[in-house]
């Protein structure tokens, strides 16, 4: 076993690069731009990485290691949330494959669903595109210019389940929420301006009432609804 050694390193960035609190006065920042880019930070980073560990630090990670590991998040979920219309709504992450830019939606002939958009492609494959704002009887809104000002924008969303794949357009995608399951409530129709009949419950998410759409039963609608 090697003998322990204290790795001594010029931290010149602190002290005239990028990170120096005076005058960052490297000449090298001329060429490199950034202390990051510079052959002298990467060569202190790998002398670093390759010195011993300092005594005592295996010792307490063998020891933190060891402990039991406690489930403190077997009751959190993750939905990703998104507006139609004028109405939140959330679905489980797991459910989604991506979010794209509005695509071209190509209408199928002789169908007159209103569930059924068309077909959108997506990396070169044609997907069913669904109205997820019909199925749940909410009007679609206006985007105005204001709503680009502020960075909102239209946007597709692929969901999947099993052999079951659809795109669906929406307002507005907020993003990633974790909850509780204490955190969902019922969904009273006086409080969602939309049909409650696909909904698991309500999250309230920045005083905004966000519907949980439930995936047991939205994807055999969707099924109902494109066929």
């Amino acid at each position: 076993m090697s003998s322990s050694k204290k790795i001594n390193v010029d931290d010149c960035w602190n002290r005239i690069g990028v990170w120096a609190k005076g005058e960052k006065s490297c000449p090298q920042l001329a060429q490199v731009i950034h202390c990051a880019n510079c052959g002298v930070f990467s060569s202190a980073g790998r002398r670093l990485l390759e010195s011993d560990a300092p005594a005592g630090y295996l010792g307490q990670w063998a020891q933190l290691l060891a402990q039991p590991q406690v489930d403190l998040e077997r009751d959190t979920h993750s939905v990703i949330l998104f507006r139609l219309g004028d109405e939140w709504m959330g679905l489980p992450v797991t459910l989604m494959e991506e979010v794209i830019a509005v695509r071209t939606v190509h209408r199928v002939p002789h169908r007159q669903n209103p569930v059924l958009k068309g077909l959108v492609n997506v990396r070169g494959e044609l997907q069913i595109c669904v109205s997820l704002g019909h199925l749940m009887n909410i009007s679609k809104g206006d985007i105005t210019g204001t709503d680009v000002v502020k960075g909102i924008y239209e946007r597709m969303i692929v969901i999947a389940h099993e052999r079951d794949r659809y795109v669906f357009p929406v307002s507005e995608i907020r993003g990633v929420h974790r909850y509780r399951d204490a955190d969902l409530k019922h969904a009273p129709a006086t409080a969602m301006n939309c049909s409650v009949n696909y909904l698991k419950g309500m999250l309230i998410v920045e005083e905004k009432h966000v519907g949980l759409i439930d995936q047991a039963l939205l994807f055999p609608a969707l099924e109902k609804g494109v066929f």
